[in-house]
């Protein structure tokens, strides 16, 4: 893994321990509407969220994700496209099924129709 996907990494780790297990049922059900989630400083929304005349415009395609100070040294934001995006959420899923095992057939559908909306192979 190259570096910048290292800190890649470490920041979608950072953006899913912030929600916490409290949110994660809630922010899978917000991302099943194409809508972001998140909290004061760190949060995401999908492209479909915002017009091109808006700040923080990123493009038609893909899910941004904005680290704010102080919950990283300098503003930060990193935008994935659909596959990586999902990528990521099916690994935080698997760690909050570790302990939540009770919500395994909900978020496997959560996931099921996330994959389906952003037409994921």
């Amino acid at each position: 893994m190259s570096n910048e996907n290292t800190y890649e990494k470490k920041l979608i780790d950072l953006y899913y321990f912030a929600i916490g297990d409290g949110n994660f049922i809630k922010a899978l059900e917000k991302y099943c509407n194409g809508q972001g989630f998140g909290n004061e400083h760190i949060w995401c929304l999908f492209s479909g969220e915002l017009e091109e005349w808006e700040e923080g415009y990123f493009g038609e395609n893909g899910v941004c994700y904005f680290f704010d100070h102080p919950a990283v040294d300098e503003d930060v934001t990193i935008v994935l496209d659909y596959p990586t995006f999902y990528g990521y959420l099916k690994e935080a899923s698997e760690a909050y099924l570790l302990q939540h095992s009770d919500d395994k057939d909900l978020v496997e559908s959560r996931l099921h129709e996330i994959k389906r909306k952003f037409e994921i192979i």
